[in-house]
């Protein structure tokens, strides 16, 4: 029976929502950095000025007399201030406008969204298939049983990442993570390897000696007194 290994709807699903999150948090920030900051830079440019104009008019209108267009700017900037009651505005910080153009536009808006829809193009491409013989079909990759060197399991265990090695030179990469099945396919290839470390299911062999009280109650494999141990990865 042949066995089909294709992307996991929850890891298409994540990086949907990531790619659409860093889109939005791109034109957010593009906002702030070309509309929001701009603003706020020019309106308290403006505050700074009208308040020294007014400052010094008023210091002035202590010891002297005010001209009649003095007296109308003094006004006019007394006028202004009065409208600040309710907060006058602050400088932006300094860290504002790099931490909008850095982060959000171009971490997020020019790395982050397309990186995320670039890797979603290719988990949905991705399709393996190990048919009933044993011949291990990777996209345009099709190995016989013959053509399969060996399979890598050194990150299995830690990452769920096992590598399928052709004696061609190919090297084909699955990842139980992203990939639904993946982990029958690879334990299917690693059991004709290695019939006493590792289960079909890809669940690795433990000798009974090792075995803990709660271990026993596990799928007893088809060596006497030997037990399989479910690898730490998500199926």
């Amino acid at each position: 029976m042949s066995v089909i290994s294709t992307a996991r709807k929850s890891r298409v699903i994540w990086l949907v929502a990531y790619g659409i999150l860093c889109v939005v948090l791109g034109f957010w920030g593009a906002y702030d950095y070309w509309v929001r900051i701009p603003k706020h830079e020019s309106d308290y440019a403006a505050f700074v000025a009208t308040k020294e104009t007014f400052d010094r008019l008023e210091k002035q209108s202590a010891t002297k007399s005010l001209s009649a267009s003095e007296i109308t700017d003094y006004e006019a900037a007394k006028t202004e201030m009065a409208g600040y009651k309710d907060g006058t505005p602050e400088p932006v910080p300094a860290y504002d406008r790099p931490l909008q153009l850095w982060v959000y536009v171009i971490g997020c808006g020019v790395l982050g969204g397309p990186w995320c829809f670039w890797g979603l193009i290719k988990l949905r491409r991705q399709r393996f298939e190990l048919e009933g013989d044993g011949t291990l079909i990777a996209n345009e990759i099709r190995l016989s049983p013959d053509q399969i060197k060996s399979i890598d399991m050194s990150k299995w265990m830690s990452k769920s990442v096992a590598t399928v090695h052709g004696t061609g030179g190919e090297q084909i990469k699955l990842d139980d993570y992203m990939m639904k099945n993946a982990h029958l396919i690879i334990g299917r290839i690693a059991h004709r390897f290695a019939p006493g470390a590792w289960n079909e299911d890809g669940t690795k062999w433990k000798p009974a000696e090792e075995l803990t009280g709660e271990e026993t109650g596990k799928v007893t494999g088809k060596n006497s007194g030997e037990t399989a141990d479910s690898a730490p990865r998500e199926t």
